[in-house]
């Protein structure tokens, strides 16, 4: 198939248009006379020094300290392991790995043993979710899988860290105290202001409670082979999500009326798959779309890199399909990003793809109804424009700084808890208004801190996974770039939609998170993990 690809019409065709282009740009003057000023500039070098500042002060920080004083303790505790080695329970679990891994057909998962079942776990989170709410529908168990898992992970953890010769390293990275910020932020709010005291419980769990999932995983990730594990696991469970999406528009699935404007003639169907809300699919998309190209990029085997190219052009019409204006737009800024961090010759390509989603009759109307009279009629009477005013209303009516509370307004928590009469319930469409709302000034200044410092810390990764690829030393550095450019995409897309709102959506974000800060902090380099391979 690929050697089919590679010496078809259409594909030489492209690469001559990419070379053409790629080599005007590269004889320019002009583009020279810039590149040289940037290379000489004092902003340059700043930015250098500071994305590749050491890691010391982490390494050295108070935390590093506690975390290490906490493993050599555990590593200490002999008889609680052997406690725990003797138990019934324990013995049942041994067997059924220790029969797991001789199976034939199965042999593969228990290789890894329970961190490779836990990171599958993860890995599938929201399809394990659909099935035990949406499909077995028992509400005893689909309430508090999440939890559960979230718990035995950390029980896990914990466990590694039992009866060890040599303690495990504390796993600290850059972006740890960003997240705690907000984390204790929302805490103390929840505390501060609460009106509702059992609401801003569930608020605050709804809030920061899968952000912890950052934690779990860069403590996980022990190798390239856990990593590696993840990467595709999330890959390949959103090309099926995204093939079922297809599916749908194909078939033309129902939807209610209400998802499209009665000018919209031409959008026969908007697709959701499993998430029952098409801009929720197309962020996922989003997300997806610059890790299945960065794969490509990534692999060396021929037949990954076609199968890598094919997922992404799938979750492309998959996010497409879901007729969501503020996905197209997230997943215009992700693909642009990627380009610009990984290979700019696929800018004419994109230019290409761009020109012919113009001549796609759903895409002019979706595009088209923006500037008509009557998306300025629904944006103020009902729409996001009427919504976002009163959102700021209610702030100023309640405490600007602290905000009303959390899980009182614009979001689930406050929608399944509706106890102020007088108030307008509904959602808001901008997680970044909704932080606003309901914790503040104080909240949104959190919020903001920990974003910048994921962004902050994603371009240092880029920069240290960057500078092992000029030295031939590893290829992480696309990896790592696919990761940043969704994640970046999600956050556009949080201006336009509630995505936070979803459980499985900012796990995934803070997984994918947690990923790149491994490979750009806590994976070895290529050097030491050679001389360790050696000896």
């Amino acid at each position: 198939m690929a050697d089919l690809l590679q010496t078809s019409l259409l594909w030489r065709v492209l690469l001559s248009i990419a070379s053409f282009f790629s080599r005007l740009s590269g004889g320019s003057v002009i583009l020279a006379a810039i590149h040289r000023c940037w290379r000489s500039s004092a902003i340059r070098a700043w930015l250098v020094r500071r994305l590749g500042a050491s890691t010391a002060p982490t390494d050295g920080s108070v935390c590093a300290k506690a975390g290490t004083h906490i493993n050599t303790w555990l590593a200490a505790r002999h008889k609680l392991k052997d406690w725990v080695c003797g138990s019934l329970l324990y013995r049942v679990y041994a067997a059924v790995f220790s029969r797991g891994r001789e199976s034939k057909t199965l042999g593969w998962l228990f290789a890894g043993g329970m961190r490779a079942f836990l990171l599958l776990a993860v890995g599938l989170y929201v399809l394990i979710d659909y099935v035990l709410r949406d499909v077995f529908a028992i509400p005893l168990v689909s309430s508090v899988w999440d939890e559960g898992l979230l718990v035995f992970c950390i029980v896990w953890l914990i466990w590694e860290r039992l009866s060890r010769e040599t303690p495990l390293g504390v796993r600290v990275n850059p972006l740890d105290l960003p997240v705690a910020i907000f984390v204790v932020t929302g805490f103390l709010l929840m505390n501060v202001v609460s009106p509702y005291y059992s609401i801003q419980i569930a608020g605050f769990r709804a809030t920061a409670q899968y952000l912890l999932w950052f934690y779990i995983i860069t403590r996980l990730l022990r190798d390239d082979t856990d990593f590696m594990r993840l990467y595709l696991t999330l890959l390949v469970l959103a090309a099926g999500i995204s093939l079922h999406g297809i599916y749908q528009y194909i078939v033309g699935v129902p939807m209610p009326a209400s998802w499209v404007a009665q000018a919209e003639t031409a959008v026969r169907t908007r697709v959701y798959s499993i998430f029952g809300s098409p801009n929720i699919m197309g962020d996922y998309m989003v997300m997806f779309v610059p890790m299945a190209v960065g794969l490509a990029y990534y692999a060396k085997d021929t037949r990954v890199k076609v199968l890598s190219w094919l997922c992404a052009v799938i979750m492309c019409f998959a996010c497409l399909f879901t007729m969501s204006r503020g996905a197209w737009v997230a997943m215009a800024v992700t693909i642009v990003l990627f380009i610009l961090l990984v290979d700019r010759r696929l800018f004419w390509l994109l230019l290409a793809g761009c020109a012919c989603l113009v001549l796609i009759p759903f895409v002019r109307t979706r595009i088209g109804f923006l500037f008509t009279e009557d998306f300025i009629a629904a944006n103020t009477n009902g729409g996001r424009g009427s919504r976002w005013v009163l959102a700021m209303e209610n702030l100023y009516n309640a405490n600007p700084l602290l905000g009303m509370g959390l899980g009182m307004f614009g979001g689930a928590v406050a929608m399944q808890n509706q106890v102020i009469d007088y108030l307008q319930y509904f959602y808001v469409d901008n997680y970044y208004l909704k932080i606003l709302v309901e914790m503040g000034y104080v909240g949104l200044g959190a919020f903001i801190i920990m974003l910048l410092g994921m962004l902050y810390t994603g371009c240092r990764a880029l920069f240290r996974t960057g500078v092992q690829l000029k030295k031939w030393l590893d290829r992480a550095y696309v990896l790592c770039a696919g990761m940043f450019s969704g994640l970046v995409g999600v956050l556009v897309h949080c201006y336009f939609e509630n995505i936070f709102e979803e459980p499985y959506m900012m796990v995934y974000y803070w997984v994918i998170a947690a990923m790149m800060v491994y490979l750009g902090f806590l994976r070895k380099p290529k050097e030491e993990r050679s001389e360790e391979c050696s000896r």
